[in-house]
């Protein structure tokens, strides 16, 4: 069965709308239309903070366009997304609200996060098995024209991602292109270094043996190189790199964009793109540079294709990995979190028939189950409270706002009381959210009972019944520590009684 599917991408200088056809069996897809057009947002947003009246009816015109393509070809699903130019401007909530009103389509802002899981989602779609990315110690860096999204990968794991608001086309905004290369060199190196010195607290945990470059520009700059290697990619020595760097310094935009038949807007780009790169071999030591020939739109639709046919996330390993480095940022006892977490899955899997929720709502589980003790890092008192701050103020790639919402609240009712009238942050939320919190916080309050006591791989059985749970832990069946296991939320939640044997 072959279905009409779409992804449209609003950057800071053009609108790209993507259309294709996926065989639903296998998920492959063939392009039916691919349609970019240039639009000035970048320049609008990075010199006065808001995209301009002009811009606005620019995009909505093209947003109709886009719209009336659509219909054309009867797609019924489709994903729409803004980047940093749109999620950095005053007026992002009006311009999207005029794009929905005008042409129906509904566009997301993409954060920094989601760029990183992207970015992520890409390079595992194009790079070969005998690259052997789970083995090595890489940076990640999307180079984008508004930001760049840098992401740390031990053995194939994320460390961590930091967004530097500052892209190609934000670094040379007011610049002169026929500017001398000393000139532009000048302009730009104090800028990009600035924004880059904020990575330089993280410098201890960023040695690694190679850096990943994504963007139109780096691929631009790599291509410079006009070789590929067998494995289907840009490869580079970092002495390689330099003599691109110094082609790049010796020319100016158009000589560059002539001599070797780059676009102008990707030829202005090619030098800040060295530039960043510069600095990230600065700040790791890497000897190599890669860059995968696969651009964020052919990324966007594979991710949407596995979506819409309800496949299981590739990236959920990286959100359980970056959930982990959190909690040990916080000093966590990771002995007890990886037993919390254990049970908090079985308990998940017994108790299905009573709280009646998938995979998404384990998942939010389990990072709850890793991120619940965070709070011990500020103060043992009400610690349960300092978890809720720390998770709601930090970001999880692949995880969304409403998500973390959600997870703070989990581990904000992993002990003490339960949601009462008077909770205004629990009571604000909407309610299919609130039974939703309920639920896992039961369920994760028992399993902080029971890491304590009991080993992680003893058996499980579970019995339900009218009004009775009966959870039997063991071989032999006990009774030794169960009654300090917390099980007021449980009775709140499923409006049950349960008891450990």
């Amino acid at each position: 069965m072959k279905s009409m599917l779409a992804s449209i991408d609003i950057g800071a200088h053009s609108a790209r709308l993507l259309i294709v056809q996926v065989d639903k069996s296998s998920g492959t897809y063939e392009t039916i239309e691919d349609l970019e057009i240039p639009v000035p947002l970048g320049a609008d947003v990075f010199r006065s903070g808001r995209i301009g009246n002009k811009s606005v009816a620019m995009l909505c015109e093209i947003m109709k366009k886009f719209s009336f393509k659509m219909r054309e070809y009867r797609i019924k699903e489709y994903c729409a997304i803004a980047t940093s130019a749109v999620r950095e401007a005053e007026n992002a909530d009006i311009f999207l609200e005029r794009i929905k009103f005008l042409s129906g389509i509904d566009v997301k802002i993409f954060t920094g996060p989601d760029e990183a899981r992207l970015g992520y989602l890409a390079v595992q779609s194009v790079i070969p098995a005998n690259f052997h990315f789970e083995e090595q110690s890489l940076l990640l860096a999307d180079i984008g024209t508004g930001a760049c999204q840098v992401s740390m990968f031990d053995h194939g794991i994320m460390c961590f991602t930091e967004t530097i608001k500052l892209g190609t086309l934000r670094a040379v905004e007011g610049f002169s292109d026929a500017s001398s290369a000393a000139t532009r060199i000048e302009q730009l190196e104090p800028v990009i270094d600035y924004a880059f010195s904020e990575l330089e607290y993280l410098s201890r945990k960023m040695n690694c043996t190679g850096v990943i470059v994504t963007g139109a520009s780096s691929r631009a700059m790599l291509a410079m190189k006009k070789q590929r290697t067998k494995r289907g990619m840009f490869e580079l020595k970092a002495e390689e790199f330099k003599q691109l760097r110094q082609i790049a310094e010796s020319h100016t935009v158009e000589a560059l964009g002539r001599e070797y038949n780059i676009k102008s807007d990707l030829a202005e780009a090619v030098l800040p793109c060295c530039m960043m790169i510069s600095n990230l071999l600065k700040l790791t030591g890497a000897k190599m540079i890669y860059a995968p020939t696969i651009s964020t739109k052919y990324a966007l639709i594979e991710d949407f294709i596995n979506s819409s046919m309800h496949r299981r996330d590739p990236f959920e390993p990286q959100i359980f990995g970056c959930a982990t480095q959190i909690a040990e940022r916080y000093s966590s006892d990771m002995r007890l979190i990886a037993a919390t977490v254990i049970f908090a899955e079985k308990l998940f899997e017994k108790l299905a028939p009573l709280h009646g929720m998938g995979h998404e709502e384990l998942k939010l589980l389990k990072v709850a189950a890793l991120l619940y003790k965070t709070g011990l890092f500020v103060n043992n008192q009400a610690y349960h409270k300092h978890s809720h701050y720390i998770i709601l103020n930090t970001e999880i790639p692949g995880i969304s706002q409403a998500e973390r919402r959600i997870i703070a609240m989990v581990a904000r009712y992993h002990r003490k009381a339960v949601p009462k009238p008077q909770h205004l942050d629990y009571i604000a939320l909407p309610v299919e959210e609130r039974h939703i919190i309920s639920k896992l916080a039961a369920i994760l309050r028992l399993a902080c009972g029971l890491a304590v006591i009991c080993k992680p791989d003893e058996r499980m059985t579970v019995r339900i019944s009218p009004g009775l749970v009966t959870v039997k832990i063991g071989g032999m069946g006990r009774s030794a520590g169960f009654d300090c296991i917390d099980t007021d939320m449980f009775n709140y939640a499923f409006a049950s009684k349960i008891i450990f044997l």
